[in-house]
């Protein structure tokens, strides 16, 4: 007798992140379904895709129409991958896993501290765990205290945004002034912290009962100017201070599941900061198995199924940018092509392209 094909159903925004979890999979005997609410998604156009599904974030019930496509397909494991995908199939869960299994998933109330950039600095000075001071738009006494102890430039971010996006510099008090006014009507979603040059950390992980079954630490270079988004060039090392720290604040939030926690390292102390938890995978998951061996979706889906699972330990190693790649390439230097993410990519080339290109 044949043994049928086990059915996954992803569910998530964002193409790349979609695409790295779906690459991640795709030789372990599995079909794959799309659910997303973003009709752009490029997942939509991979190979390893038997159908999709769209829904209306505003007016849809994602537990409904994830019920109605598991009952239609006969799904077998029901995995989002990104934040708020994650946070809703965690909060129905004692519902939706009546119908299928669910990954595993943090308690909404921690999930919600961790996710929040200002909640989770509170929560972080509470416990005592290194994070950049802080201040908000709206208490000018704490304004004044950070000015005083680490002056300008200071960083003003969004309390939910995610990879660098709408991180502002903010070089003296004018520009300050300048933008709480701007902002008046809105300014509790804002928070100010200390401009720390220094590099980029990443620390993945998943978790169980808050304790980090396996993890990748990654670092890009230092950055001095205001380009605050992710970085293609990095290298995969243990760092024993980096997962102490992730390791008490997991503790800490009782954390189930998957997480990519940013940190930076001060470029002259050499000490390390959480800056925040993305609750979801990240745009390197795929490199974090082809360079560093560990295939975070996959220890996801057979943990939350209780399925025994290896578990590796991170290799270290080296991916840099397309650009740095191309350079060595010009004066016949030594870099390969199989150094950058994009060799990858050639397994599914047409929804990588539409990816890279919208």
């Amino acid at each position: 007798m044949a043994i049928s094909t086990k059915t996954i159903l992803l569910i998530g925004y964002d193409s790349n992140i979609g695409l790295g979890v779906l690459a991640c999979l795709r030789n372990q005997g599995f079909e794959f379904y799309l659910l997303t609410h973003n009709t752009k998604n490029a997942v939509k156009y991979s190979r390893y895709i038997q159908k999709t599904f769209y829904y209306h974030a505003a007016n849809d019930s994602l537990k409904e129409k994830i019920i109605s496509i598991v009952n239609q397909y006969d799904i077998d494991f029901i995995m989002p991958y990104d934040e708020l995908e994650i946070r809703e199939v965690t909060l129905h869960k004692e519902e939706l896993i009546t119908y299928a299994p669910c990954v595993l998933g943090t308690d909404t109330a921690n999930f919600d501290i961790g996710i929040h950039k200002l909640n989770l600095a509170k929560f972080l000075t509470e416990k005592g765990i290194p994070c950049p001071s802080f201040a908000t738009l709206v208490n000018i006494d704490q304004q004044e205290l950070l000015i005083k102890n680490v002056g300008f430039p200071l960083l003003l971010k969004p309390v939910r945004m995610a990879s660098g996006r709408m991180i502002q510099k903010v070089y003296d008090q004018q520009s300050l002034n300048n933008i709480i006014e701007e902002n008046r009507d809105n300014l509790s979603n804002f928070l100010l912290q200390p401009f720390i040059i220094g590099s980029d950390v990443t620390c993945n992980v998943i978790c169980k009962d808050g304790e980090i079954v396996c993890y990748t630490i990654q670092e890009s270079p230092i950055k001095k100017g205001s380009n605050f988004c992710s970085n293609d060039s990095l290298e995969y090392h243990d760092d024993a201070e980096v997962i102490n720290l992730v390791g008490r604040m997991m503790k800490e939030l009782n954390w189930n599941g998957v997480a990519c926690v940013d940190m930076r390292r001060d470029e002259k102390t050499r000490k390390v900061f959480i800056l925040e938890i993305n609750g979801r995978f990240w745009a390197s998951v795929l490199p974090s198995f082809v360079k560093a061996g560990v295939n975070f979706p996959l220890i996801l889906l057979k943990l939350s199924l209780g399925e025994k699972i290896d578990i590796p330990k991170m290799k270290t190693a080296k991916q840099v940018c397309l650009r740095d790649y191309l350079v060595s390439t010009a004066k016949f230097g030594g870099l390969k092509f199989s150094d950058t993410k994009y060799k990858s990519y050639l397994n599914d080339p047409l929804a990588r392209l539409i990816q890279v290109i919208s």
